[in-house]
């Protein structure tokens, strides 16, 4: 299980190479039993970064959420801040990768990620290989708002606005932009399933310490316990939850 983080100052941080040139990473969180990670990723256009040329596929999902800069797996969805991108296991992408310009993004994967190339496609299209369809369809959203609007909801017991991004059927996980107004306050000090919150604008404070303007990120594994997060400010933050949480 991943350990409990709280108010980690993401933008502080330090970039760490992952290998190809121009990748370059800031693990957030990790389970050292599952390899299930989140973590910033960074593509260089000037650290000499290339994209994927061949199709391919992981035998985990994989989740993208983005941050900054423009880069695409198709060349007809771009990656811009506040698209997303949900990959359930064995689906296909990367037919046409490209990047515009320096590119940060959230990257989510449920295990240690493999690459399964596939060298001649079905579709040009995101779609499922080897098996039947998962309960949470692969999606893929230029403007996930846009596309999917706001609604009312609740975090951790205090009312908020959402814009469900995915989510199981089956296990009740997933993920949603969530909307904290001034003021918002967690009631709740303690949840049944683990929760992940990523502050994208405004700012999170934990008690009496307001929070500042940066990309912090919180994580609780199940049971573990909430500190009396709150807001100043209008926030946004990407929710994840393991399961139904009343986001």
């Amino acid at each position: 299980m991943r350990p409990q983080i709280e108010a980690l100052d993401v933008d502080a941080m330090e970039w760490q190479p992952l290998g190809p040139p121009g990748l370059h990473s800031r693990l957030l969180s990790r389970d050292p039993e599952t390899g299930a990670r989140t973590a910033l990723q960074r593509l260089s256009v000037e650290g000499r970064y290339s994209p994927p040329k061949v199709a391919h596929f992981h035998t985990t999902y994989e989740e993208i959420l983005g941050v900054s800069g423009c880069f695409s797996f198709d060349s007809r969805t771009w990656i811009r801040p506040g698209a997303y991108v949900f990959h359930p296991p064995r689906t296909v992408h990367g037919f046409k990768s490209a990047i515009r310009e320096e590119s940060t993004f959230l990257s989510r994967i449920g295990r240690d990620l493999d690459v399964n190339l596939v060298h001649e496609p079905e579709a040009d299209d995101l779609y499922v290989a080897q098996g039947d369809a998962p309960p949470r369809a692969p999606v893929a959203y230029a403007d996930a708002v846009a596309s999917l609007g706001w609604r009312s909801g609740m975090l951790l017991g205090a009312a908020v606005a959402t814009c469900h991004l995915s989510h199981d059927p089956d296990s009740g996980e997933g993920s949603a932009l969530v909307c904290l107004p001034v003021g918002w306050a967690a009631s709740q000090a303690f949840l049944d399933t683990y929760l992940e919150l990523f502050v994208l604008q405004g700012a999170v404070g934990v008690g009496a310490v307001p929070g500042a303007d940066r990309r912090d990120y919180f994580f609780y594994p199940p049971g573990g316990a909430i500190g009396a997060l709150q807001t100043d400010r209008p926030t946004i933050v990407y929710v994840n939850f393991g399961a139904e949480v009343g986001v």
